[in-house]
């Protein structure tokens, strides 16, 4: 299928199935980042032991790093995540947003993206922050430390991104492209999710 084919036959599925056509997709940009994540820290860390390797001579080369073999099963919590968090409550609350401040103007789209990011995304993220935690069977008197610690972090980040991202989202954007264009730009906001919540203590 050609490209022009395929998108044909996506902006059909968009308007025919839009909340499941959104989840799949979301899910599998999610297991994406999640990927890109994974194999990203493997090329760090065996850059670092073949850098110690280099400095110390003795070591055998046996030390050096296997090939990549990513955790799928975390991978999986992510794509479920996309899949059954961020898919139905991203259509819901952009669906949300449209209806009730319509337009594209230069002030509606600050409206919206004041209320997506200073309203919606410091209650989501925790969310999702909280049910990816649980998906890992972290004991629940864990979550809250966790949360205290990196939230700021993640919601300054979160800003950093996503506003200039959701004010092009909201002026140029039409309305049944906006779930896949976020999860675009969610590729790269996973694979950073994923970076930091594998980062924190387990």
């Amino acid at each position: 299928m050609h490209i022009k084919g395929f998108i044909t036959w996506y902006a059909n599925r968009l308007q025919t199935y839009p909340l499941s056509t959104k989840a799949i997709t979301s899910g599998l940009i999610a297991g994406g980042g999640d990927l890109t994540c994974q194999y990203l820290i493997y090329r760090r860390r065996k850059e670092g032991q073949y850098n110690s390797i280099n400095r110390d001579r003795k070591n055998d080369l046996s030390k050096s790093p296997s090939s990549f073999h990513p955790d799928l099963t975390r991978t999986c919590r992510f794509s479920i995540l996309g899949f059954g968090l961020i898919a139905p409550v991203v259509h819901v609350w952009y669906g949300l947003l449209m209806k009730k401040i319509p337009g594209t103007s230069l002030g509606v789209v600050l409206q919206r993206t004041f209320l997506d990011q200073v309203c919606f995304a410091p209650l989501f993220i925790p969310t999702f922050m909280t049910s990816l935690m649980i998906l890992e069977s972290k004991p629940l008197d864990s979550i809250l430390p966790v949360l205290i610690k990196d939230l700021p972090d993640v919601v300054v980040t979160n800003w950093i991104l996503w506003i200039p991202a959701m004010i092009i989202n909201f002026r140029y954007i039409p309305g049944q492209w906006q779930v896949l264009y976020s999860n675009c730009v969610g590729f790269v906001w996973n694979t950073y999710l994923s970076w930091k919540t594998q980062e924190s203590p387990k």
